[in-house]
């Protein structure tokens, strides 16, 4: 997150979605309308694991500071530069940082003396957090790394999400640890301080933040001052019921200081479940709302997975998809556990569709129902046709109403509309117990000449 004057930021972690780094705007810190992404399309240098974006103020201009897969398949740091935190954005081009050992969570930080300097943690074992020299444009790095923090056995290994914040004459290391996403989960987050940027570095006798009942494992976070000089962290935490860590929520916690010098974030160390608006403004209720198909401006909450660039073009007559050989997917993320939703298809010689699509690090599972050339049909599978689930016979050409039904983000089953009323097609079908259904997408398989146009698309919450 970042302030601009009265505005503020936020940028998210998309994992194998484009476009990368997910781009929200607020004026008050509690209600955020999306408005874009930092990188329209992955970068050439790219493939897939889009993490951890941070948003740095450089001179009068804005850079983000992200971790991307590379086609080696090393984890590595980029950078795209932008005027202002709302962007237009340009990658770099290339990797900033790309050690063997990997690079991933970085942040920038000054050394008080004119020195600027990138923090991450190193990717493979046995990890830490480091801290590498970055040229005075800070495009470039040079010499050797530094460790700044070990992982213990109490941090299960791992420490990461780094953020130094520089509080009475000390570097203040705010840094998560623990299992982030393997459930059970057990992240919490850290702290530990430093005369010098470069260390040694003191650990406070007690973690910063612990998970509770309500927000379970807690971490990964970003600090932000108001326009009335109160700080606040942003991170991550679990909701009860999502066993599997499927949907991490950004969650905002007032940031004090004891007055032995060390931060207290939240509720005395704990996560705040409710709270006070931090600029006195009401939080809106969350609605859950599909976009409007015959709006001629493109909606910016869909995403489509890196390595299968969907061309969706928005017109007044409906959104126009163009297929592709594996299916393109044009998706967008939906919060609640009990959805339903429909969409009109009219396909032009591909098969359309509808489907929910699994979350994970890579492009999920997707179980879905397609319509095209006198033929329903129910399938599952990452990309391509996939296995062929049910069929259905339909009229040749006509446009038809597909109806998907998701429970608790793990069973989905289907129906079609010809103008007669919904008729099911195929079992309900379920997730492994380790995934959930995160998003919905519509889908068009089939040659790149053909295409599908999508009219009336409808999502509503709830059983």
């Amino acid at each position: 997150m970042i302030r601009e004057d009265g505005d503020y930021y936020l940028a998210a972690t998309t994992r194998a979605w484009v476009p990368a780094f997910s781009l929200f705007h607020s004026r008050d810190l509690v209600n955020w309308t999306p408005i874009g992404a930092v990188l329209p399309q992955a970068p050439l240098w790219t493939a897939g694991r889009f993490w951890a974006p941070e948003f740095t103020h450089w001179g009068p201009a804005t850079r983000v500071y992200y971790t991307a897969l590379s086609r080696s398949q090393v984890h590595c740091i980029g950078v795209a530069l932008a005027n202002a935190p709302a962007g237009p954005y340009q990658d770099l081009g290339h990797p900033l940082y790309c050690p063997a050992s990997g690079a991933i969570d970085s942040v920038t930080a000054d050394d008080g003396h004119g020195g600027h300097y990138l923090v991450y943690r190193r990717f493979q074992k046995p990890g830490g957090i480091w801290a590498i020299r970055l040229s005075g444009d800070g495009l470039h790095v040079s010499g050797r790394p530094h460790e700044l923090l070990k992982a213990t056995a109490a941090d299960d290994g791992v420490v990461e999400g780094p953020e130094i914040v520089r509080h009475e004459g000390f570097n203040y290391l705010l840094f998560a640890a623990s299992n982030c996403c393997r459930p059970p989960c057990s992240y919490f987050e850290g702290v530990a301080r430093s005369r010098s940027l470069l260390g040694p570095y003191e650990r406070a006798r007690r973690p910063a933040l612990v998970g509770t009942r309500a927000l379970r494992c807690p971490g990964h976070g970003t600090i932000v001052t108001d326009a009335n000089a109160q700080s606040w962290f942003v991170h991550h935490a679990v909701l009860p019921d999502d066993p599997v860590n499927a949907r991490r929520q950004p969650v905002l916690e007032p940031l004090r200081w004891a007055p032995d010098g060390w931060p207290v974030l939240g509720d005395n160390g704990l996560p705040m479940a409710q709270a006070a608006a931090p600029l006195g403004v009401q939080q809106r209720a969350a609605v859950t709302k599909a976009p409007d198909l015959t709006d001629t401006k493109l909606d910016p909450s869909w995403e489509w997975p890196w390595n299968r660039t969907a061309f969706p073009r928005a017109t007044s007559n409906g959104l126009v998809l163009r297929a592709d050989p594996r299916t393109a997917e044009l998706a967008r993320q939906v919060a609640p556990l009990d959805v339903r939703a429909q969409v009109k298809v009219e396909a032009h010689g591909c098969y359309a569709g509808l489907a929910g699509v699994e979350g994970g690090e890579d492009v999920g599972e997707a179980i879905g129902i397609e319509v095209g050339k006198g033929r329903v049909r129910v399938w599952r599978g990452v990309e391509g046709p996939g296995t062929t689930v049910a069929t259905a016979s339909v009229a040749t050409g006509a446009p038809v109403t597909l109806l998907a039904t998701v429970r608790g983000s793990r069973t989905i089953r289907f129906a079609i509309d010809s103008g007669g009323g919904p008729v099911a097609v195929g079992p309900t079908l379920s997730t492994p117990t380790t995934s959930r259904l995160l998003r919905l997408a519509l889908t068009c398989r089939g040659s790149r000449r053909s295409g599908a146009i999508f009219r009336d698309f409808r999502i509503s919450a709830g059983r």
